[in-house]
């Protein structure tokens, strides 16, 4: 019977796992601190559901939010209310439940680093002190995997954030904010029992201090002046690739896969990637029920690359200041403008056909803005 080892047991590695488990193959799980909480919004929208229709069963304690604050880099704000909820709980509830869902399954969960790992010589992989036919990466953006196999991401191909998990029980709404000539934003995510307030900037842009005053700005001026000094401090550096051709990007070879962040599956406009984690999980898992690893990069290219690379290929123009000005303001002006952002927001508007819906609703945007004026 093949052994699949997975390092990294955040959503991609523990639902590869789940999949594989279920499917009655042997499976070892890596992670080596079930307890962490990654410093992200933690919003689970109708992509991800659609994705992993399970999560539904889960028996998560989240937050549903309807309103969905922008603030553009003038200080102009426009409100979205959302016909789905996006449903907002702890990243680490989340993984420790598709966790224990593996582990339900069949799955081992080995709590330990994965120090020790080498491809061996006459095939397969030793990792610590286990043996493993085929490795998958999951281990985000320092992935032992991806390191061992020289795949890891470069410092460019990167975002940093920083922020704190604010304790309180806040109003159901989530508010995001741009500032000028800035590639990033700063946002506040309220979950069950506290929020997640954070910034995120390109890796070549970020620097702490900036950061910290960008945070206090938004806390200010569109939190109320919420004590951003309160909570837990985190950092963190995530994906954000621009360059998806094949030379630029490896996902796996002949016996090993990166899934996740570790593949640098993410929307380097948004930052969303639970969806994207949640796909390229499962992905993985069914090329090695199909006993067709070294076919993963190319269905992952099939499938999840073409809106990610559209996403990477609309984020420099996005980020202008002058259109995100008027982007608010046509959100805050016309009714189409902030349906299609919903729809945005809920991952039923895909990128590719993007163009195609403004172009064919900006009459209608048009005159509603004028209305609006």
């Amino acid at each position: 019977m093949k052994t699949v080892a997975i390092v990294g047991g955040g959503p991609a590695g523990s639902v590869c796992a789940l999949t594989l488990a279920r499917a009655g193959v042997r499976t070892l799980l890596f992670e080596r601190d079930c307890a962490r909480e990654k410093p992200c919004g933690g919003g689970l929208t109708r992509r991800a559901f659609k994705e992993w229709p399970e999560l539904a069963d889960l028996k998560l304690n989240w937050r549903e939010v309807h309103d969905f604050r922008l603030v553009g880099p003038s200080g102009r704000v426009a409100d979205l209310a959302l016909d789905e909820p996006v449903c907002i709980l702890a990243r680490n509830e989340l993984d420790g439940a598709l966790r224990r869902e593996a582990i339900k399954a069949g799955a081992a969960l080995l709590e330990e680093p994965a120090r020790a790992i080498k491809r061996l010589p006459s095939g397969g992989w030793q990792i610590n002190d286990h043996a493993a036919d085929v490795a998958i990466g999951a281990g985000g953006m320092n992935d032992p995997v991806a390191r061992a196999m020289g795949a890891t991401l470069p410092p460019e191909f990167r975002a940093v954030a920083v922020g704190r998990f604010v304790p309180g029980d806040f109003e159901p709404r989530i508010v995001c904010r741009f500032f000028p000539e800035q590639q990033g934003y700063a946002w506040f995510f309220p979950r069950p029992d506290h929020a997640s307030l954070g910034v995120e900037l390109m890796h070549n842009d970020f620097q702490r201090d900036l950061a910290w005053d960008l945070l206090r700005t938004f806390a200010k001026e569109n939190l109320g002046g919420l004590d951003v000094e309160q909570g837990k401090l985190y950092g963190w550096s995530g994906p954000a690739v621009f360059d998806w051709s094949e030379q630029a990007q490896s996902f796996g070879g002949d016996d090993w896969m990166l899934i996740g962040d570790a593949a640098g599956a993410a929307d380097v406009t948004t930052g969303e990637g639970l969806s994207y984690a949640l796909g390229s999980g499962r992905l993985a898992a069914q090329s090695v029920l199909m006993d067709d690893v070294p076919g993963y990069g190319a269905r992952l290219r099939e499938s999840l690359v073409p809106e990610l690379a559209k996403s990477a290929r609309l984020h420099p123009k996005f980020y202008r200041t002058w259109f995100l000005r008027l982007s608010i303001l046509a959100l805050s002006r016309s009714r189409t403008c902030r349906a299609t952002a919903a729809d945005m927001t809920h991952g039923r508007q895909s990128y590719l056909t993007l163009k195609q819906r403004v172009y064919r609703e900006m009459p209608r945007m048009a005159w509603e803005m004028v209305r609006g004026t």
